[in-house]
């Protein structure tokens, strides 16, 4: 039950921050300008200490972050119907329904790699990538030990 808990907090979260999105912080040319300018800045800062690691994994998310955000209403409006799979799965699970289950490692798949529809591989650091299929993957592993659960009759 946990589980189906932080799922709706998780899906339903996303879904209302999405709509919040999509409504009131759509972004501006002022606001990417800003942002670019600010991640120039901590660029700059950390290749003068020889973190040039994190330079780059800086540059790779602002090209990231311009792409997605040239991109706001296609990924936005993407993000949030792949959040409303996964609190439908997670309805479904509730309901013992073993479709749920299904649906949700579909779901934690087009969630870790929703990204990709916008952004090329190269332009994507793998951490967070990793991260997410981490995530998705514990998520996936913890609902499958509770399977016996979902095939009982309710």
């Amino acid at each position: 039950m946990a589980l189906l808990v932080l799922t709706f907090i998780n899906t339903g979260g996303a879904i209302v921050m999405g709509l919040v999105s999509l409504i009131f912080f759509q972004p501006t040319a002022e606001s990417l300008r800003k942002s670019k300018i600010d991640m120039a800045k901590s660029i700059s800062v950390f290749k003068e200490i020889g973190f040039n690691e994190m330079a780059d994994l800086l540059s790779r998310l602002q090209v990231m972050s311009e792409i997605l955000s040239h991109n706001f209403l296609a990924s936005t409006s993407l993000n949030i119907l792949f959040s409303m799979l996964g609190c439908f799965s997670a309805v479904l699970m509730y309901k013992r329904n073993i479709l749920g289950f299904h649906a949700y490692i579909i779901y934690s798949f087009l969630a870790a790699g929703s990204i990709y529809f916008f952004v090329s591989p190269a332009n994507v650091p793998t951490v967070i990538l990793i991260t997410n299929l981490l995530i998705s993957l514990v998520f996936v592993l913890l609902y499958a030990r509770h399977l016996k659960w979902l095939r009982k009759e309710a």
